[in-house]
Parts: C-alpha cells; structure tokens; sequence
C-alpha cells in the first residue's frame, strides 16, 4: 500500500487533536478514514466496517475485563470522595504540620498516598493544605504546583489502578497487533523505569521543597504575598465542614477500604501463583475486579453502619462514578479500533521507511516520541487522549527500527504526562487552581518553569537510555536526572533566579520564608 495513504489515518489524528482538542472526534475520524481505506473507498462498505469490524471486536476477550476493572475502580473512587471520607483522610494528614519545609513535603506524601484518583487528589488536597499554606506566608501558587505534580505523575506509575489498566491495555493490544505475545502487566513492568518525566516530576517536586527554590513567576508571586500585594479571591464557595463522624471515622474507613483492597490483591495474588505457577493478563484483572469489588462492599458497610452514607447514597455515589469513566472507555475503545486499522494499514512499517530514508538516528527515537507525544498533550489537555493516539504508532515503528520498544513506550507516557500537568486546559490543572484557591493562569505560569526544567532532563534521559541500552543497567538513566536536577536546583537556589531575596526580615513570617528550611 502506498506510504502516504497507509500514515493518513494517524496524521489526521493527530493534526485533529491538535486543531480541535476534541480527542475521541480525532480518533473516529481516523477510525473512519482507515476503514474508507480499507474497503476500497465505499461510504456504505466503511460505515458498516466501522462497527461490524472495527468498534464491535473490541468488546470482547481481555478488553471486555480490561473495560469492566476500569468501571469498578471508577465507582470505588467516586465512592470515597463523595462520602468525603477521603477528605477526612488527607486532613488529618495535614493537621500536625508546624514547619515549612515539612508542609511541603507533607503536600508530596499526601499526594503520593492519595495515588488512586488525579481529579480526586486535586480537589481533596486544595482545601485541607490552603489555610497552613497562608498561615506560613507560602504563595499558594506553590501549593498548585505540588497538588498538580502529585496528581497525574502518580496515578500513571501505579498498575492497579484505571491508569495502569488503561495503559496497560493499550501496550498489550499494540504488541498484540505486532505478533508479540506479552501481557499488559509485563508490559508495564518493564516500561516504568522509563517513564523519565512522571518520576523526574516527583523528585523534582522534592528538591524544590528541600532547596526553597522559586523560579520565575513564582518568585514574583512569593515576593508579592511577602511585602502584602498579593490576595487571593477566596469568594468561591469553600468546603462544608466536616462532621463530628466525619472527623472521627472517615479517616479509619479510608484506611480499612485500602487494607481491605491490598489484603484482598496479596491473598488472591498469591491464590494464583501457587496454582499456576505465575501472573498473567487475565488472572491481574480478575484480582483487581475482584478486590476493588470487596473494597466496595466494605466501605458501604462501613458507611452505613456509622450512619455516614445511607445504603442508597452508596450505591447511587457508586455508579455515578462508573457512569462518570464513559468518555474515557470511548477513547480506550476507538484507541483499539484504530491500532487494528494501523496495523492493517501497516502504518509503522510506512512511518520507519520514511524515517530510514532520511537515515534518522535511532538514538533520538525515544526523545522524539516525547516531544510529540508532550506538544500533542499541551494541546489537546488529555494525557489519556495522547496515550490512545500514540502508543499504537509507537510498537510498530520501534520494532520496524529495532529501537527498544519500552523506552519509546516511556517516552510515549512521558510525553502526555507533561501536557496533562502544563496545559491550561488540562482537567488536573484546572482542579488544582480552584481547589488551591489561585488564578488559573497565574497557576499555568508559575508551574511552568519548573515543568520545562524536568522536560528538558527527560529529553535528555531518553537519549541516554537508548544509548546505554544493553551496557548498563535500566535505572541508571532515571538515576542520572535525577541527580542532575537535584543539583540543577540547588545550584538555582543559591542564584538571584531560583532564591528569594532574604532582605524580608522587617516582615513577621520573615523566618518562615528565608533559607533553606522553608
């Protein structure tokens, strides 16, 4: 087939995403023109093949269980924050914080242990952090940031839950689609190390915090709440308080329905290796259904019994939140549908032709794929969206290039986490400035220096993890970025460009915000 027709599916994709910002028109568009391909050009023949061959055979086998785990874990989220239990839970994580040093760091564990919702983890974490943040005089710009960077860069580095399963199914179909038998999980096992930009995100978060580092607008911003020009619009409608129950059990049922899910995960993983001798695809979806499943059950036993949440408020809370994962099976479905229409078009074969005719170095794959995969989210504003239009692409055109697969697949993941934190019509990020009580913009501006700084280290650690591939271990480029942002942060704050000036000392928080224990 000829080359340009066999890349038009997945360049209108792309061009679509990027001038619409409407991902799930994008890929049925693609859908549709690679069926029109297809069937010889026949209007009648391609609407009929788009769902006959196309969107029905993909509700079948492991993509039915992969649809189904991503419905229940939905529903169990939903459920505990709508109870506000989760709420109760990060508020009393955050109540015992004296320090500025430690409220920051505090900030990141909560958002790391918070690691089963980004949408959640940004309204829960707004309103319990804000009133310390003004306490110690700390710009609630730089709350913003951390809430947003321990959103999405966490739940993409966690398997069991949507995110994993999301991604994992992708990965799975799209080796499927190249004849490689290897399992989502596998998959994702080998892929994390390389996931530069999430794990570069949090590290980076910690330096920032340790070295009181304030790049930029976010200098501006602190320096502006220090000398009292700067106030915040707090004439949003703030959160209820919590109940008298509340304060005192949700916590306790946030922590039973999570011991109650990895006790369930251990025992029904430890079921199946001792039966058959491993993990495979099936056996991780059936235990994390199962588990999530259980979880459920407990936490609207628990909320009943403690008269929290009625029966009937529990299951309704439930399956709003099953109902609210829609638009993202729709993506996850037409994703699959179009990796079948690529495959068929043989389309990464065409893209590395094209790539080896203008002898591109296969070193730099990786680096590109991010850069593609993050300008395609800073527009479009969907990390889900990215994943779905480029991982397809990506198996087929590494294999063609005998480039490794998992680093392009990291750089893939990596590519949409930087848009889903930076763009400014990203949900994470417009959930972290109302729940932080900022300006949006204001928000999008501060946060992005410190996003391009670790960008510009993953490019970088995609580069030589293709090239150290083979003769050093997998964590040595993550390691290495890791220890050239820490010091590219420290330099920054012993600098006019990353330090606060220290001349605040007529100020009465003054020894709150200068040096480094802030």
């Amino acid at each position: 087939m000829d080359s340009l027709l066999a890349i038009a599916p997945s360049l209108l994709a792309l061009v679509m995403a990027f001038t619409t910002r409407r991902v799930i028109l994008s890929l049925f568009s693609a859908v549709a023109l690679g069926f029109f391909i297809l069937n010889g050009y026949q209007p009648l023949a391609t609407s009929i093949a788009i769902f006959e061959q196309g969107i029905f055979q993909q509700l079948e086998g492991s993509n039915a269980q992969i649809v189904i785990v991503i419905t229940v874990i939905s529903g169990f989220i939903y459920l505990l924050e709508a109870s506000s239990t989760m709420r109760a839970f990060s508020t009393l994580m955050g109540s015992r914080v004296r320090s500025a040093a430690k409220l920051k760091l505090s900030t990141l564990a909560s958002g790391i242990l918070i690691f089963f919702t980004d949408s959640g983890n940004s309204l829960i974490l707004g309103p319990v952090y804000r009133p310390v943040y003004d306490k110690l005089k700390i710009c609630r710009e730089k709350l913003a940031y951390i809430i947003d960077s321990t959103s999405s860069p966490v739940c993409v580095l966690i398997p069991i839950i949507s995110w994993g399963a999301y991604s994992m199914g992708l990965m799975e179909q799209a080796y499927a689609n190249e004849g490689i038998d290897k399992d989502g999980f596998t998959a994702f096992r080998e892929v994390w190390l390389y996931q530069l930009y999430p794990l570069l995100t949090l590290g980076g978060v910690a330096f920032v915090a340790w070295f009181n580092v304030y790049l930029g607008s976010m200098a501006k911003a602190q320096r502006s709440l220090l000398a009292g020009e700067l106030h915040y619009d707090d004439t949003t409608t703030a959160d209820e308080a919590l109940s008298p129950q509340l304060q005192r059990y949700g916590a306790r049922i946030v922590v039973a329905a999570l011991g109650t899910l990895f006790v369930s995960m251990l025992i029904l993983f430890t079921l199946f290796v001792s039966q058959q001798g491993g993990l495979s695809g099936p056996t991780i979806r059936v235990t994390l259904a199962l588990s999530y499943t259980i979880a459920t059950l407990v936490t609207i036993m628990a909320l009943s019994r403690l008269g929290l949440f009625s029966f009937s408020q529990s299951s309704a809370s439930f399956f709003s939140g099953m109902g609210k994962i829609m638009p993202i099976l729709c993506i996850l479905v037409l994703a699959w549908t179009l990796s079948d229409v690529l495959t068929e078009l043989e389309t990464g074969a065409a893209i590395a032709a094209l790539l080896q005719a203008i002898n591109f170095p296969t070193w730099m794959l990786a680096s590109m794929i991010f850069l593609i995969g993050a300008g395609l989210s800073l527009a479009t504003g969907s990390s889900w969206g990215t994943f779905a239009l480029v991982i397809p692409i990506v198996v087929p055109i590494a294999a063609a290039l005998d480039a490794s697969i998992p680093i392009c697949l990291g750089a893939a993941l990596s590519g949409g986490l930087f848009g889903d934190q930076t763009s400014p019509i990203s949900d994470t990020t417009v959930l972290s400035s109302m729940s932080s009580g900022v300006n949006h913009m204001a928000h999008v501006e501060t946060q992005f220096p410190y996003a391009l700084l670790t960008a510009a280290f993953a490019f970088t650690g995609f580069i030589v993890a293709s090239l150290t591939l083979g003769a050093a271990p997998a964590y040595l480029p993550v390691v290495l970025m890791l220890l050239g942002l820490g010091m590219a942060y420290y330099a920054l704050s012993k600098t006019s460009l990353g330090r606060i000036s220290e001349d605040n000392s007529a100020h009465p928080a003054a020894s709150e915000i200068s040096g480094r224990p802030v």
